[in-house]
Order: structure tokens, then sequence, then C-alpha cells
């Protein structure tokens, strides 16, 4: 009886263990599908949750506003392009037009600097002697590459998004269901859980992104800089992804701005630096008072760790990623696991 129930033992863990490794290759080599996946649930957690939230306040069904919480935000971009549009447009060509210029200014200011040409001798000595170091030349190409193939999961995750926001509680129950009945309440409380925070973090988010796009608009229309409108765009649309996204924005509208000179440079700087202070320190810990708040170094883990393995997908997606991460630690491991085991213990 005891050799039976010995191999039994070993059967169950060795089947565990396997189950456990084709996980976890599975992840490794579809990271990309499983984030774009990811991506369709955050958007549809944005819709569904927007209907949820609007049926509590108004007591009509959520049936009734999910295709308004669909069909509202397409209207409201498509009119905000139909008015601003060839502004924009305008703006993107003389953007595109000005940066080539601006490194132009820069490598003829910086060419009169001796440290500076001696560095960039040692750098095209270095690239020659290693052959590795040519690769950071490619760096552009390759960020470019990933941009257009994050943009292309970002359609597929939209439709994706759509289908899951029609009916989420049937994809629910279906996970639920493939839990042992034992642990099916403790499952759907981590769903519901990590869907409300998701919910939550977006709103606050969108929220952000919006503050941030206006504040950083008026402060450079009020510097006199030029192309106001699209570097408020570019940062208010980067300011989604934390950490990275502002360091990305500011850089076309250093390039715009040193040309005026680098005093305009040292405004424009300053100015980011503030709208950035304002983001981390008071919009973020207002609009997030309900939230956990991100770790920026775990954060900043995860985005570096996902880009490394995705590219632009997984840059934009890090965030609320680690939030669900979050609430899944908290709720299965430490209320679960070590606080269970604290008071089973006393």
């Amino acid at each position: 009886m005891n050799a039976k129930l010995l191999i039994k033992r070993t059967f169950i863990q060795a089947s565990t263990a396997m189950v456990v490794v084709l996980f976890a290759w599975m992840l490794v080599n579809n990271s990309k599908i499983i984030l774009t996946a990811f991506g369709g649930i955050l958007i549809a957690v944005l819709f569904s949750g927007s209907a949820k939230w609007l049926g509590k306040k108004t007591k009509i069904p959520n049936k009734v506003w999910l295709p308004i919480t669909v069909i509202v935000p397409f209207l409201l971009l498509f009119f905000f392009l139909a008015y601003t549009g060839p502004k924009i447009a305008t703006q993107a060509n003389e953007l595109t037009e000005r940066i080539p210029k601006a490194i132009t200014y820069i490598q003829s200011y910086t060419s009169e600097l001796q440290w500076v040409g001696k560095l960039t001798d040692n750098i095209k000595s270095f690239s020659s002697y290693d052959p590795k170091a040519s690769t950071i030349m490619d760096a552009a190409s390759s960020f470019l590459s990933s941009t257009m193939n994050g943009l292309g999961s970002f359609v597929f995750a939209l439709f994706l998004g759509l289908f899951l926001s029609i009916n989420p509680k049937w994809y629910v129950n279906g996970a639920v269901m493939l839990v042992p009945p034992s642990y099916q309440h403790r499952a759907r409380e981590v769903l519901n859980s990590c869907g409300s925070a998701l919910s939550d973090w977006l709103i606050a988010k969108i929220a952000s992104m919006i503050i941030v796009g206006l504040l950083t608009t008026i402060g450079l229309w009020a510097l006199g800089i030029d192309l106001a409108l699209i570097l408020g765009i570019i940062a208010a649309l980067l300011s989604f992804i934390p950490n990275i996204g502002p360091l990305i924005a500011f850089i076309p509208a250093a390039m715009v701005s040193v040309i005026g000179g680098f005093d305009a440079l040292l405004y424009v700087t300053a100015l980011y630096m503030a709208v950035q202070t304002v983001e981390s320190y008071v919009l973020t810990p207002v609009l997030q008072a309900e939230i956990a708040g991100l770790p920026p170094a775990l954060t900043l883990f995860a985005q570096v760790m996902l880009a490394g393995m995705i590219g632009m997908t997984g840059i934009l997606l890090a965030a609320p990623l680690t939030v669900v991460l979050l609430v899944i630690v908290n709720m299965l491991y430490i209320e679960g696991l070590l606080e269970s085991k604290a008071a089973s213990g006393r």
C-alpha cells in the first residue's frame, strides 16, 4: 500500500512539474501573443468597467450603457481629429522637417567643443574595434519596427477587447470552471479584484494623460515654442508609459526648442520637469488614492524585461501587467498562504 501511494505521489509530482515547465515554455515562446491578449482584456475592462460604473450611477442596466461606452470614445476621437486634424498634420510634417535641422544645429555647435570631438572619435574607433558596437546604430530602425508591430498588435487587441466586453461574465465563468471546485470562489474573487484594479488604474491613467497633455500644450504655447499642439499630444500619449514615456516625449520638444537657442531649451526642460513632477507627486497620488501605488523600481524592471522579450508591446503593457501581478501576489500568496499559515500557527 505504501509503495502504491509513493508511486502515485511521485507520478503526480512529476506530472505537475512537467505541466509547469510546459506552461513556462509556452509563456516564453508565445509571450507576444499572450501580452496582446492581455491588451485586449485591458480594453475590455475599460469598456465594461465604464458601463458598469454608469449603470451604478444611473440604475440603468449595463447592457444599455455598453454600446454607448464603446461608440462615444470613437465619436469623440473622430470629431477631435476632424477639428484639429489639419493643424496636427501640418505640425507633424513641420516637426519631421525641423528635427534634422535641430540635429545639424547641435552638431555644428558641439563641433566647436574639443572634448565632444574627442568623444565622437573615441566612439567611432570603438565601433570599428568592436563589431558588436555597430549594432547600436541600428537601434532607431529596430525601434521603428517594434513600433509598427505594436500598432498591429493594438488593432488585434482592440477587436479582441470589443468581443470580450460584450459578455465578460461568460469568459470569467469559463476561467473559473478550470479551477478545482474548492478554489472556485477564491478564483472568482481574484479575477474580480484584478478587473477592478485595472479599471481604476485605467481611469486614473487616462485622466492623468489628459491633464499632462493640456499642461504641456499650454506651457509650450506660453513659452512661444512652435508645434505646441503636436508636442502636447505626444506628451499625453507617451505619459501612458511610466518612467520611459516622459523621457521619450521630451526628445522632440528639445529638438524643436534648441533651434531657438539653448535658453529656450532650458525653459522647455524646466517645463517638462515641472509637468512630470506634478504628474508624479500630485496627479498620480490623487487619482490613484484607492489603488496600491506601483513601485517605480518594479515597474521599470518589468518594462526593461518585457522590452527585451517583446519590444514596444511589452513596454506599453508593463505597468497594467504589474498591477495585475500585485493583486494576484497579494491575494493568493500574502493573504492566501502567509497570513493563513500565521493564523494557523497561533
